[in-house]
């Protein structure tokens, strides 16, 4: 048991090459470079299941809609929508047939090598963390694909001297381009977090930030109330009262959604998987997770 802890002391976080390679997906441009675009709806079956990814991808909709999952945010993505997505989240996306989008991914490795100034960016892009869709207007949709495919164009191109610094460069102006919109959109329909009104939305905001960083290791509503200084029978009225959702739901949503990320998207057992999640062993953990999702662990894992 000790063992199987020592191997799994952090969620494995996929690279675009793993995640593509796992689900048998051929990309419509090889990934080169660094960075991949895909300008069709060929990649939407690498979404179908919650995966956390480590790269950047900035998509824009061309036909069709799609439900993205941002962690556990829901939202709906149409023609001419913006989606940016920030490395080592978790993202599932449920697309109808005539889903299709122009997306760019961009590694890590990939940013820190060309020019952009990733400390200027970042405030645009925190702001927008919670809120990562955005409706454009077809001049800006127009104009942000226009990039995304002549990154695409360069990317097939046989290599040369400047090769490279041709494509750095293209990808340096897409993210330049993406930011300049958020920018003139901020400025349009500023994103001001929402005042604390009550009680119960401050309550539920810090409930909230203690989930996010304890929820593989505690699912009792118990240890959040201690942790905000009030019984659980308070903290479950007033998280009822401002989600609909009880205390009991958030907890089990965020650890069956953590669970399925990594049933489909790492080489961890379900064994390991129930260690890693704090469940006392396999058993324990298959009957919680087919309780809530319907399927045991192992028909999740193999379900196509």
């Amino acid at each position: 048991m000790e063992q199987t802890n020592n191997r799994t002391d952090e969620i494995p976080c996929f690279t675009l090459e793993h995640l593509i390679a796992m689900h048998g997906a051929s990309p419509e441009h090889e990934l080169s470079r660094g960075c991949l675009v895909a300008i069709s709806n060929s990649q939407r079956r690498i979404f179908r299941y919650p995966c956390r990814i480590d790269a950047l991808f900035i998509g824009v909709c061309t036909e069709g809609e799609t439900e993205i999952t941002f962690n556990l945010n829901t939202f709906r993505l149409t023609r001419n929508s913006l989606f940016v997505y920030t490395p080592k989240n978790i993202i599932q996306a449920n697309s109808d047939d005539e889903f299709k989008a122009h997306m760019i991914a961009i590694t890590p490795e990939f940013m820190r090598h060309i020019n952009v100034d990733i400390k200027r960016m970042m405030p645009l892009f925190l702001r927008y963390a919670n809120q990562p869709c955005i409706e454009l207007a077809e001049e800006e949709s127009q104009m942000l694909r226009g990039f995304i495919e002549q990154v695409g164009h360069e990317l097939e191109r046989p290599k040369t001297l400047f090769g490279d610094d041709v494509v750095s460069g293209l990808v340096s102006a897409t993210i330049y381009k993406v930011c300049d919109i958020l920018y003139r959109h901020q400025s349009a329909q500023p994103v001001h977090e929402a005042p604390i009104r009550s009680r119960s939305e401050f309550y539920f905001k810090e409930f909230m930030r203690l989930l996010g960083e304890n929820y593989k290791s505690e699912r009792s509503v118990s240890f959040y109330a201690q942790k905000l200084c009030i019984t659980p029978k308070y903290l479950t009225t007033l998280i009822k009262r401002v989600s609909g959702k009880s205390v009991s739901d958030w907890i089990d949503d965020y650890v069956i959604l953590e669970a399925k990320t990594l049933l489909k998207s790492s080489n961890m057992s379900i064994q390991e998987i129930a260690y890693y999640l704090n469940f006392p062993n396999q058993s324990f953990f298959g009957c919680y997770f087919k309780r809530h999702a319907g399927l045991s662990p192992s028909q999740y894992k193999l379900q196509s």
